[in-house]
């Protein structure tokens, strides 16, 4: 019974520390999600920013109304993208997109290796509670002390 209790913990040791991997893939995962959605929408509104600045004065007011929330969005990921130059990172769609790819994939094996690994547990886990059923009734079980007179 105490070898069978270690296999459980130790396949549950497994199975979470699997769980916290996934986890972590799908936290990297949306972040680098999000670098290259603001890489995009920085990349669609950077011709309208450039007419801004080409637009005459008086015309100006004019321009920033007719398309204020494309300049709103366009600043918005100005500023996120050089949040992350400031410290430090690199901007890299193309191998934001790569590892993004690898962690997906990564993900999707250890997601089947976790369902495995959950019916796994659950077969173990059922053996665990007949033994255990079986130990007491041999327990409770009356001891045969020879006829009774």
């Amino acid at each position: 019974m105490q070898q069978l209790h270690e296999k459980i913990a130790d396949m549950n040791s497994r199975y979470y520390d699997l769980r916290g991997k996934i986890v972590k893939a799908e936290r990297r995962i949306a972040t680098l999600t999000e670098r290259g959605e603001m890489w995009e929408q920085y990349n669609q509104y950077k011709s309208i920013h450039k007419q801004l600045a080409k637009v005459k004065p008086e015309k100006r007011e004019q321009f920033e109304q007719r398309h204020s929330r494309e300049l709103i969005l366009y600043d918005a990921a100005t500023r996120y993208l050089k949040e992350l130059k400031d410290n430090g990172e690199a901007i890299t769609p193309k191998a934001w997109q790569l590892e993004i790819d690898q962690l997906a994939a990564g993900k999707q094996t250890d997601t089947l290796a976790m369902k495995s690994m959950r019916e796994d547990l659950k077969a173990v886990e059922r053996l665990r509670k007949t033994a255990e059923q079986l130990s007491r009734q041999e327990r409770d079980k009356p001891h045969d002390r020879g006829p009774e007179r």
